[in-house]
């Protein structure tokens, strides 16, 4: 996990805009006594949300209908491994 400022630094971002794309809730850091943990999958979603804005020109509106899909398409994915397992009598995978 990484501290706000660890976050920052890594991916070049200010904090005013971090705070906004949690509003938004573009990014679903975990806090703590410290303030907000970052994780991996955070950081993956701002260089996804700077690929949309910067390299595709997708609006802001646009951003977080792109990342609900991709959430929804991620929760499906799970969902579907579980099933698969559960159908060939594995136990299920994480």
């Amino acid at each position: 996990m990484l501290t706000m400022e660890e976050f920052q630094l890594r991916l070049d971002v200010d904090a005013g805009t971090v705070q906004v794309w949690i509003e938004e809730g573009w990014l679903l850091p975990q806090r703590d006594q410290a303030g907000f943990a970052f994780s991996e999958l955070d950081v993956a979603r701002v260089r996804l949300i700077r690929d949309l804005k910067d390299g595709i020109g997708v609006n802001d509106e646009g951003i977080g209908i792109v990342l609900n899909l991709v959430d929804q398409v991620h929760g499906l994915r799970s969902i579907l491994r579980e099933f698969l397992h559960a159908e060939a009598g594995g136990p299920p995978r994480s």
